[in-house]
């Protein structure tokens, strides 16, 4: 189960507080809040990891893939943010 909390932090910045497990089925409730603020004006999505408790390497490669200058993770566990550090390295492998 994942729970997102959504805060418009201003007009150019959303937060999206996660809290619950990242799977595959609940990785589609996320590209759908995602898909809700990005509609081209330059705005940055920061997606706060504060309180997943869990992530699964096909998630987090597809999460890694979106990282980018608008899309920005935050407060990552330190099991959670090595998967994505190694995944964005390509060190990871299926």
């Amino acid at each position: 189960m994942l729970k997102i909390t959504e805060n418009l932090e201003n007009g150019k910045i959303v937060r999206l507080r996660l809290d619950g497990t990242l799977s595959n089925e609940t990785f589609d409730e996320l590209t759908h809040a995602f898909s809700l603020h990005r509609d081209g004006v330059g705005r940055t999505i920061i997606v706060d990891m504060a309180g997943v408790d869990y992530m699964n390497d096909q998630v987090a490669r597809q999460l890694a893939n979106m990282r980018g200058e608008y899309l920005r993770i935050i407060n990552c566990s330190p099991f959670i943010a090595t998967l994505l550090d190694t995944i964005g390295k390509g060190e990871l492998r299926e």
